[in-house]
């Protein structure tokens, strides 16, 4: 089953299973790099220049090391993006697959 996944703000901390994957997958992409102490590399780091083209496969491939290191039992399989690059706001979305 696929899922689509977004940024999220709040945590359910008795999330367990595919919800709990889910929610780990949703939490990386609300956190940005050095924003977590002794996980300094947890989370994403975007760029935000033209050109947009650029901008989403260097996000993209960034967004998959992470995900992949951080939370290997979730397969990715589309990442796109809601937002305006060049106002400075792109929101990734995440098609995932949870291998159980």
């Amino acid at each position: 089953m696929t899922h689509q996944v977004t940024a999220t703000s709040n945590i359910d901390f008795n999330a367990t299973g595919v919800d709990e994957i889910l929610q780990n997958v949703a939490f990386i992409l609300s956190t940005f790099v050095i924003s977590c102490p002794f996980y300094r590399d947890l989370g994403l780091r975007f760029d935000t220049l033209p050109p947009f083209q650029l901008v989403k496969r260097r996000n993209t491939a960034r967004l998959l090391e992470s995900l992949q290191r951080f939370v290997p039992r979730a397969i990715i399989i589309d990442v796109d993006y809601v937002g305006d690059a060049y106002v400075g706001k792109l929101e990734p979305v995440v098609k995932v697959i949870v291998n159980e």
